[in-house]
């Protein structure tokens, strides 16, 4: 049995050594998918995910960038189990520390391992003998500089967070695995993360790359589309969608369309119709249904003219769009120019071989292939290389202005220095008139208008609220002259009538008013409304007590008594009074006769209020 099995392997060896296209880094008959990279990669047992063929080995030879280490992850592990994994198993070996990790067996479905390898290069190894079942693994690997890498078989079900970033690794394209939707709408949630970047062009299969992910809330209907070798299926309500970020994705306007040649064809009808490139947009409607070449040859072309430079990050095409012209391209290339004489075709990245992307597959469907990387350029030609019938075209170039980001500022430019004269001025010649070049720094002078506006607007507001604050002053002075004026007039009309009554008994009580207002006290009343004043102390300050409850809007100030309950008790409560359990009047304050002094020094306005007794108490 082992003789046989080294024989297979030698044999495996030199048939790998011998046919080309095969897979670098790949040696053995048991190998699946594989795509290897310098970051990142993707490899998988043969009929991954059916079982694994029996008595087979592969051996994969992965390298990344010098000094970096390897981070292996198994997105899925079923290999037939036997006793120390001594049948079927796979295992690592680090190069040039040659530490093994493995061999491993067995089922995982939850907790799969991930393998740090400090080595920027690591050897794969996988054999099988006869067994009854096992669907073999799917491996991916990253640089350590990407932790977040997650696997091919990742869904948007399995994520929580309504935003969140992640590293797919390259090779996720051909692994099975169902994407809803599209990259307009959105994917549904249950698609592939990885293979639905690659799908909306945020990354290219080939080399992997990090992806922004939004969770929204789910559509009614996920329709299907066509980009970068994928196609998607129609899908059904569910409760999140799927959004891939994705910068530069517009639709450029064409100045002009050209061609290499149109084909004229003549119609049922015995009338010339020339599928002539100004049909080859994909708004165009109407006969003819788009561009045609008068030749089927791989040397025709269709040219797009941008108008200027844009930074170009893909491409969409359609076939004829008409079932009587069943005529559309397989596949293309993509050449292009910045000036319309120099032309370059697009290659993949660390690729030599121009790059054939894949077109349609009908004539109504509309196919995207995105570049990853860009280009810029003006003029952008479609170079069909294989068609179903005849070359039929309809194309929309898409992309955004170029990015000016990593330019130098106008501003942090040193200025040109003034040209040198080219004469030697002498005391008979007349210099002639020095031509000053001057340089415009739009960013400097944008910076000072900034400042001359702030400073306008400052001085503005501060002029402003000067001017308030003096008009307010200025109407309080006047409010409080014209206060004054009415309390004069109204003691000089209170004395007035007392001189004409001649009362038999009076009483005098002056008090202070902050707001400036006198007011006519008669004498049944004045318990009511009499208002504190400064307590002087003594025995006349409790011969005039009162109780009172003064107005909420009067300005009531606290008497200076060191116990305003220190008053007698009359026995009577006023109809405002709010007694304690003591009896007591809540608001009892005592009031006093003020000594001239203190009339006199007081700088609050003073009011003379004549208490007039009633007809009743005069008698």
């Amino acid at each position: 049995m082992s003789v046989a099995l080294n024989l297979r392997r030698l044999l495996a060896l030199s048939t790998a050594l011998c046919v080309p296209g095969l897979v670098p880094g790949q040696l053995g008959d048991g190998c699946g998918h594989t795509v290897t990279g310098r970051e990142s990669g993707t490899l998988a047992t043969l009929n991954y995910p059916g079982t694994y063929p029996n008595h087979t080995w592969c051996k994969w030879q992965l390298r990344v960038a010098e000094g970096k280490a390897v981070t292996l992850m198994f997105a899925d592990l079923d290999i037939e189990y036997s006793e120390n994994c001594s049948s079927n198993s796979v295992q690592f070996t680090a190069s040039p520390a040659n530490g093994s990790y493995g061999p491993y067996c067995g089922k995982m479905y939850q907790g799969l391992p991930r393998i740090q390898v400090m080595s920027g290069a690591v050897t794969v190894e996988f054999r099988s003998i006869t067994h009854q079942t096992g669907r073999g693994f799917l491996l991916s690997y990253a640089t350590a500089d990407h932790p977040d890498i997650i696997s091919c078989l990742d869904k948007g079900i399995h994520y929580s967070q309504q935003h969140f970033t992640k590293y797919c690794p390259a090779g996720c394209k051909g692994i099975s695995g169902d994407v809803w939707g599209n990259y307009q709408d959105g994917y549904r949630d249950t698609s592939v993360l990885c293979k639905a970047a690659v799908h909306a062009g945020a990354i290219a299969d080939q080399l992997g790359g990090q992806v922004s992910v939004t969770l929204k809330k789910g559509i009614t209907l996920y329709e299907a589309a066509s980009a970068n070798g994928i196609s998607t299926r129609r899908g059904s309500l569910s409760e999140k969608r799927i959004k891939i970020r994705k910068d530069c994705s517009l639709v450029l306007d064409s100045r002009r369309i050209t061609a290499s040649s149109s084909w004229t064809e003549k119609t049922n009808a015995g009338e010339l119709s020339t599928w002539s490139p100004d049909k080859a947009g994909t708004s165009s409607k109407g006969p003819p249904w788009a561009w045609a070449p008068s030749l089927p040859s791989d040397k025709e072309w269709l040219q797009i003219d941008l108008g200027e430079r844009k930074n170009v990050t893909g491409i969409a095409t359609r076939g004829s769009t008409n079932n009587g012209y069943n005529f559309y391209v397989n596949t293309y290339k993509i050449s292009y120019s910045k000036d319309g004489k120099t032309w370059r075709f697009y290659k993949r990245k660390n690729s030599r071989e121009d790059q054939v992307f894949e077109g349609n597959v009908n004539n109504h469907q509309l196919v995207r292939n995105d570049f990853i990387p860009p280009f810029v350029a003006r003029y952008v030609r479609l170079v069909p290389q294989r068609w179903h019938q005849r070359i039929a075209l309809k194309a929309e170039v898409m992309g955004c202005r170029v990015s000016t980001r990593n330019r130098t500022p106008d501003v942090l430019r040193s200025p040109r220095p003034l040209p040198k004269p080219t004469y030697m001025p002498t005391e008979s010649t007349t210099p002639p008139d020095v031509v000053i070049v001057e340089e415009h720094l739009s960013g400097f002078h944008l910076i000072v208008v900034l400042i001359v506006v702030s400073f306008l607007v400052i001085t503005s507001t501060a002029v402003l609220l000067l001017y308030l604050f003096c008009r307010k002053r200025k109407s309080g002075k006047r409010m409080h002259s014209s206060s004054q004026k009415a309390c004069d007039e109204s003691v000089k009309k209170q004395n007035c009538q007392r001189s004409q009554l001649q009362p038999t008994e009076s009483e005098i009580i002056t008090y202070t008013s902050e707001e400036g207002s006198c007011r006519s006290i008669t004498g049944n009343t004045l318990s009511d409304y009499a208002e504190p004043d400064i307590i002087q102390g003594g025995i006349a300050a409790q011969k005039a007590a009162s109780t009172f409850k003064p107005p909420m809007d009067d300005g009531y100030t606290v008497p200076l008594v060191a116990n305003h309950y220190d008053v007698p008790f009359s026995g009577k409560n006023h109809e405002y009074a709010e007694p304690f359990p003591n009896q007591e009047p809540e608001y009892a304050t005592p009031f006093v006769e003020p000594s001239v002094e203190s009339e006199t020094s007081t700088k609050k306005n003073v009011c003379v209020v004549v208490v007039i007794p009633s007809v009743q108490e005069a008698l």
